[in-house]
């Protein structure tokens, strides 16, 4: 049986969740919403006429610097140990069972963690309105994060986020001695893109990095 822990404040080593450490499960889940495009120019552009939502994980050093972004324009890192399961443009067009609420979901990135690099410390979990529409305009829709056996440690419900958050740093995975700590960050970035989303969790991860001593 799966279990559900949603929290703002949710931080914790995977263990102490009661999370199997071996594969993680990131998934995005959201039901069609059209959107009416404003201005003539966009009714001619492609996808521009529903939600287009992407998720994302990024891969940093012990410097805070990026490594790797598995994202839609790139499905798996170097070492294949983060994979996307492929792009999703508006909820709808994988299929009947990626619809919202049936087994499959839209976009889910799988991390194998015993075969990230050992030069990996850091892992940003993010997602981005591809088109700038705030996620709150979705008709239903969360993203959420569970183990192969299918707990469940939280769900971040996209109709509850700020009214114009259109990108998001979801959670945070730091790497410890002997496992891997999680903590639910539901930060907005003002980023548009995910690349650029990267970045501004790059700084913020480095602004908590602890000041060494004797400086």
């Amino acid at each position: 049986m799966s279990t559900t822990t949603p929290s703002p404040l949710l931080s914790d080593s995977l263990r102490g969740l009661g999370l199997d450490a071996g594969t993680l499960f990131f998934a995005l889940n959201y039901e069609f919403t059209r959107i009416e495009p404003k201005g003539l120019l966009k009714r001619f552009k492609k996808n521009q006429g529903a939600i287009d939502i992407d998720i994302a994980c990024a891969l940093y050093d012990d410097n805070c610097t990026i490594s790797d972004i598995v994202w839609f324009k790139q499905l798996r890192d170097k070492a294949e140990s983060v994979r996307h399961q492929g792009d999703s443009l508006n909820g709808k067009d994988r299929g009947e069972q990626a619809m919202y609420l049936a087994p499959l979901d839209q976009e889910q990135i799988r991390l194998y963690l015993d075969k990230i690099p050992a030069h990996i410390t850091h892992i940003a979990m993010m997602a981005n309105s591809y088109h700038g529409h705030p996620f709150s305009r979705v008709k239903k829709g969360e993203i959420h994060l569970s183990d192969d056996e299918g707990n469940r440690c939280f769900e971040v419900n996209l109709k509850q986020l700020p009214r114009d958050c259109q990108t998001l740093w979801v959670a945070h995975l730091r790497r410890e001695v002997d496992d891997w700590h999680l903590t639910l960050q539901n930060l907005p970035l003002a980023a548009e893109d995910l690349a650029t989303a990267a970045q501004q969790v790059a700084y913020e991860l480095a602004r908590a990095l602890p000041i060494p001593q004797g400086l």
